[in-house]
């Protein structure tokens, strides 16, 4: 191998690489953070327009994949030379090496090994020991698992198409013909939130969908990230110069209570700010008891304000606003994604690493040891994934046993 290449290899598989391609991440987010309100979305958006940023981002899974692949030939070699298989290199696949005369005469200690807990399989010229189960099926979920997290996450930038449409009750979906039966918030503790979010959706062709805040549902080649909760109130307003009145859905994205959204009639100079009134009690969207709060202006001049429940009205003044009836909106984002699968893979990998590294180090790690005779002599290697103390004292008591004699003492 060329000097290029080894350097290129140590480079690839060191674990440096991932904290050093986030903590610059990282720095450029909180410069972002002294001059945007939104530092995450900026972030994203320069790291999508930047050649470099990609080019970064990306050294973080092709560095999980060469290490990856790594630690996966480390494992099998080191599988190897347990089952006696000769002609691998020990060169940096055991954390400890002891180099002993060659007429160390280690084949009798399999069976005080074997006492201690150890599972012992020996051959001609070598002993090999070992006990615990192996942390390496974790660490291989959680390098596929970073490497696919980081992946999705550059594929997302590169690839990701957003369109932010309306979701409206009793109106179909935007991206299909599929009708929209019903939109529920429920004050019920999910897993993340506090509340849950229910989109109903009749399918073409018999059958019913649920959509929710997450993980994010996936239809027609779309996946649904509900943003904004709103309301879409039947408008009836007439006034002194508007004899002909005005009545259409008034699509307003006004909730949590307190939050404003205007509404322009068509064709007039009247132009509504309305608000949800907060209320005392069980939350006024999961409810359904909503009150409307609203100012009339013309041009500039505000000429009418009042409140009316969702289903009734006010007047005054010539103004008359009726709000007979109401629909539940969800402004959506139909995101064409192809890094989505991809994260969520990755999440599902390192849960299950977790769920095996976690019971595993602390129960059972693996611990080995390795005597191997050779032309030059003997040598003794070990490692320990866990309980490090205890397995040094066994192995130091292995080589105890074997130094007097090799050195010539009775």
């Amino acid at each position: 191998m060329s000097r290029f290449a080894s350097i290129a290899k140590r480079v690839a598989t060191s674990p440096a690489v991932t904290p050093c391609v986030l903590a610059l991440f990282l720095l450029l987010y909180v410069g972002i953070a002294f001059g945007s309100n939104e530092p995450l979305t900026a972030l994203m958006a320069i790291t999508r327009g930047n050649v470099a940023l990609l080019a970064l981002l990306a050294l973080v899974p092709l560095s999980g994949a060469a290490r990856l692949v790594a630690e996966t030939a480390t494992f099998l070699k080191r599988r190897r030379m347990f089952s006696g298989v000769a002609g691998s290199d020990p060169a940096g696949l055991f954390e400890e090496a002891v180099a002993l005369p060659e007429q160390a005469p280690f084949e009798g200690e399999g069976e005080r090994l074997g006492g201690q807990g150890y599972r012992v399989r020996a051959g001609s010229g070598w002993l090999s020991a070992g006990r615990g189960v192996t942390l390496f099926p974790a660490r291989f979920l959680y390098l596929l698992g970073v490497t696919l997290l980081f992946s999705g996450l550059l594929a997302s930038l590169t690839g990701r198409a957003t369109h932010r449409q309306v979701v409206l009750e009793g109106e179909a979906l935007p991206v299909s013909r599929d009708l929209v039966q019903r939109i529920v918030l429920k004050e019920e503790p999910g897993l993340l939130l506090q509340r849950t979010l229910d989109i109903a959706v009749a399918v073409e062709g018999g059958g019913e969908r649920h959509f929710g805040l997450y993980p994010p549902g996936k239809h027609r080649g779309y996946y649904l990230y509900p943003r904004y909760l709103g309301v879409a109130p039947l408008l009836r307003f007439s006034a002194p110069d508007l004899p002909g009145g005005f009545e259409q859905y008034a699509v307003l994205s006004i909730y949590p209570p307190g939050k404003e959204d205007t509404f322009q009639i068509p064709g007039s100079p009247y132009r509504f700010i309305f608000q949800m009134a907060p209320g005392e009690g069980p939350d006024p969207y999961a409810s359904g008891r909503i009150t409307l709060q609203f100012r009339v202006l013309k041009g500039e001049s505000q000429v009418f304000a009042g409140s009316a429940p969702l289903g009734g009205e006010t007047s005054g003044g010539g103004y008359r606003v009726a709000l007979p009836e109401f629909r539940r909106v969800v402004v959506t984002d139909f995101v064409q994604d192809a890094g989505v699968p991809l994260i969520w893979s990755a999440v599902a990998l390192l849960l299950w690493s977790l769920c095996w590294f976690v019971p595993v180090r602390l129960l059972r790690p693996r611990q080995e040891i390795l005597v191997v005779r050779h032309a030059e002599g003997v040598s003794a290697f070990s490692r320990a994934e866990g309980g490090r103390r205890a397995h040094a004292g066994r192995f130091h008591d292995l080589l105890d046993q074997l130094q007097p004699v090799a050195g010539g003492e009775p």
